[in-house]
């Protein structure tokens, strides 16, 4: 076990337990003989899944949070049209939220014209309600059955300002991304059926996980707090929308007091700018127990990944917080190579050359940073409002932990976290003013939710009924002798 070589006294027996902990809390085995390129920002992801598409010659698999009507989506799609008239199989699931433009405005027709067969997570309906929470927000690509492309990237040219990592794997993983992708196609209808795939072989000496997340197992979130507790040196972590859970937030504390160099570098301006503002209601406690903040100073910082010891490192799809850990369907590989972590700490050193550190200043030490920064220029406002409509619903859950528990005293809350919650006070305030000068603004889409809830559920209960009157009509004994 890497995090225990250091450690004489360590037995064999505690590094077996150590190992065993890991594999339940992750949910995966670790499997050996692979091979993983990294792959940093979208001009070395987006050129990877090009070529890689374009050299398809049996099936192709997509399972994207957020496909764009933009240069890059239009490019992919084209790419993906061919593939399919050229006889691949080319399977598509996007999720509802993550694409809802596209959704209904006919981006995906001109594939399912090309003979693709795609499928959406979660689109609303009678039958289903309106569900945002729980989305699939996978960046999951498989080609031919024999490498996958997985990270933090969606098909969207909005990747090409933003700092993001992704990797390519090839090796006996490629059985578990197929697993994956197969289970999620499966809950939105019919068993996948493809060709015969041959058996992925071992083709390099880096032993992984891939860890499936589905809504409600919380294998990273485990995982992620296992790995706080092993890390002995080093735990470097790079998140988009950092909001920790307390556990969470006291495991990193008690890492740094312990002594290892914990260092979380997340967005300084956020595609979703609330979320970078609660965020930092969450420095103060990490800063004064001696880890380490640093923020972006570039347009985003969009990553999800993480360097532990020497040996360790997580890139995936995964966001440290709660709809990542527990509501959404997430994809990630957790790495147990030398090189690998290696490099994913050079890059690491990389990005904090462009980043500023957030440091406990002033007679009242609150976070502040480190520097004089220059001025960071903003997304175009109808991107910035677009990005956040589409984001919005899926972020919503993340504030209500961290409000919650500093209202109700379960987190210490500092006086130099007065500026960020009375920005959140004050939106709130607003919303409440203009709710009571127009009501409709609040009955309108509670009106809206009710209605579809209703019908959601009466036609649940007709569906059940319907079964009932189907059994009594056709009991199981009759129905063996025909």
């Amino acid at each position: 076990m890497a995090f225990f070589r250091h450690t004489p006294a360590a037995s064999p027996l505690f590094r077996q337990m150590a190992e065993q902990a890991l594999a339940r809390s992750a949910g995966a085995p670790l499997v050996a003989g692979n091979q993983v390129a990294l792959l940093f920002d979208a001009a070395a992801n987006f050129a990877a899944w090009l070529a890689a598409i374009q050299q398809a010659k049996t099936v192709i698999q997509v399972e994207m949070y957020l496909f764009a009507n933009d240069d890059f989506g239009r490019q992919l799609r084209a790419l993906l049209c061919d593939k399919a008239k050229a006889g691949v199989q080319v399977f598509l699931l996007y999720d509802w939220l993550g694409c809802w433009r596209e959704h209904y405005r006919g981006f995906f027709k001109p594939l399912l014209q090309a003979g693709a067969q795609i499928r959406v997570w979660q689109a609303p309906g009678l039958g289903r309600g309106l569900r945002l929470l729980g989305r699939d927000h996978r960046k999951l690509i498989i080609v031919d059955g024999e490498v996958a492309f997985i990270g933090g990237l969606c098909a969207s040219s909005r990747w090409n300002d933003w700092r993001d990592t992704g990797l390519r794997l090839s090796g006996p993983l490629l059985s578990d991304a197929l697993a994956a992708f197969a289970d999620s196609w499966a809950q939105c209808g019919a068993p996948l059926q493809l060709p015969p795939l041959p058996a992925p072989q071992n083709c390099g000496d880096i032993a992984a996980r891939l860890i499936a997340t589905t809504p409600a197992t919380a294998n990273l979130m485990r995982l992620d707090l296992l790995i706080a507790g092993f890390a002995r040196e080093r735990l470097w972590l790079t998140d988009a929308y950092f909001m920790g859970t307390s556990a969470y937030l006291a495991a990193l504390q008690n890492a740094a007091r312990d002594g290892v160099d914990v260092r979380l570098l997340v967005p300084r301006a956020s595609d979703i700018g609330w979320i970078a503002t609660v965020s930092r209601t969450q420095y103060r406690p990490l800063l004064d127990a001696g880890v380490r903040v640093f923020e972006w100073d570039g347009p985003m910082v969009h990553a999800k990944t993480a360097v532990a010891d020497d040996r360790w490192a997580r890139i995936g799809s995964t966001n440290l917080n709660l709809s990542s850990w527990l509501a959404n369907r997430e994809i990630d590989l957790a790495i147990e190579d030398a090189g690998v972590a290696a490099a994913m700490a050079q890059r690491f050193l990389v990005d904090l050359d462009n980043a500023t550190e957030i440091v406990l200043g002033g007679q009242r030490r609150r976070p502040v940073p480190a520097r004089q920064r220059e001025r960071l220029e903003r997304l175009p406002l109808r991107q910035q409002a677009v990005a956040s409509a589409a984001a919005a619903a899926r972020q919503a859950a993340r504030i209500g932990e961290v409000l919650d528990s500093a209202v109700r005293g379960t987190r210490d809350v500092d006086d130099s976290e007065a500026s960020a919650f009375l920005s959140i006070g004050l939106v709130l305030l607003l919303l409440a003013i203009a709710i009571s000068v127009f009501p409709y603004l609040a009955a309108l889409p509670l009106t809206v939710l009710l209605l579809l809830a209703a019908a959601s559920v009466l036609l649940r209960a007709w569906q059940l009924y319907h079964r009932r009157w189907h059994k009594k009509q056709h009991p199981p004994a009759e129905t063996d002798r025909h």
